[in-house]
């Protein structure tokens, strides 16, 4: 059965819950549309990283995004890194991470349909994003749906930011792919042979399987873009726990997907985030001048679709089924 309740609040600000008998979505419309919270109610378990030291706050437009890095799971448009586009300059992590979102759920036969809204001031692109759970099933949907409102060309990036929380029992499965590192932030991987093919890199004259969740105590920190996968998915496996969770994506549309990944070795944190992303680098200018920045034309627009799954059983995950079946 699905709950709704977009009475409540936390951490003062309102927050909307959509539920059913696997799930429960918490989302705050007013910090960014973010969704905060992805909890598996079998095992009770909260699938997405908080920080620890930041609860959530509202943040200024234009701030640096990880003095007000909260956790969960946003998204960022049209810039990852400050960059400028058509001579305009736009803000760390872009511009819709620190907005607040409009938003309206409804009950639809058997789903939960939350619709959330907002327009960039500076890019000026209305950006709707669907969240869709139904009665039956651990898996919820999100539709996205972006509109250039000017008379001018918008080369852009768009990508979504969610922090998953993991342990050093978990594993990182992708399809396989070409890996190359930004050469502005080479984390841990400084002395590392690239580009190479996912998830084996070589280090010190050996191979390191990079699908391993490494501990805190490695002090690891990676930033990876992966790109040139068959299709698009990513999965997350707590062996000893059996559980795995991962998002299936249209590759025609992100052609990249990143991963950032701190094991102890950024502020102390063990967090691993995995970004689909329509282009690479996270420098807006050098995406636009290698030809693989997107553009939305004048009064254009471009809906897509990923899907969040959840699953009980697995050591390991090959691929996501359209329907986000797991591939054992």
């Amino acid at each position: 059965m699905i709950h709704i309740d977009d009475r409540g609040s936390l951490f003062s600000f309102r927050a909307v819950i959509i539920e059913n008998q696997a799930l429960r979505v918490v989302v705050l419309p007013e910090l960014g549309g973010r969704i905060w919270s992805i909890v598996y109610k079998p095992r009770d378990r909260e699938l997405l990283w908080h920080n620890p030291d930041i609860p959530p706050q509202k943040a200024p437009f234009g701030a640096a995004f990880d003095n007000a890095w909260c956790g969960g799971w946003e998204e960022m448009l049209p810039t990852a890194a400050p960059g400028t586009i058509n001579g305009r300059q736009y803000p760390d992590h872009g511009e819709i991470w620190c907005l607040p979102w409009d938003s309206m759920v409804e009950r639809r036969d058997n789903r939960a349909l939350l619709t959330l809204r907002c327009r960039t001031p500076n890019s000026e692109v209305e950006v709707e994003k669907h969240i869709i759970l139904s009665d039956d099933e651990p898996a919820f949907d999100v539709e996205y749906s972006l509109k250039n409102s000017t008379s001018s060309d918008l080369p852009f990036l768009f990508a979504l930011h969610p922090a998953f929380s993991v342990s050093p029992s978990c594993r990182l499965d992708m399809p396989p792919m070409t890996v190359d590192l930004d050469p502005t932030y080479l984390g841990t991987l400084t002395d590392s042979e690239t580009p190479f093919q996912w998830p084996n890199v070589r280090r010190r004259d050996q191979f390191v399987d990079l699908s391993t969740v490494f501990p805190p105590s490695s002090e690891e920190v990676l930033f990876l873009y992966g790109h040139d996968f068959p299709e698009g998915w990513f999965a997350i496996t707590d062996i000893a726990d059996r559980i795995s969770w991962g998002l299936r994506f249209p590759a025609e549309f992100f052609r990249s997907c990143w991963v950032f990944a701190s094991y102890g070795g950024w502020q102390n944190y063990h967090t691993l985030h995995v970004e689909p992303s329509t282009s690479h680098p996270q420098q807006i200018e050098d995406a636009i001048q290698l030809g693989r920045a997107p553009v939305l034309a004048p009064h254009g627009w471009l809906k897509t679709r990923v899907r969040f799954q959840i699953q009980e059983g697995l050591s390991r995950v090959n691929g996501l089924r359209p329907r986000g079946e797991f591939v054992e």
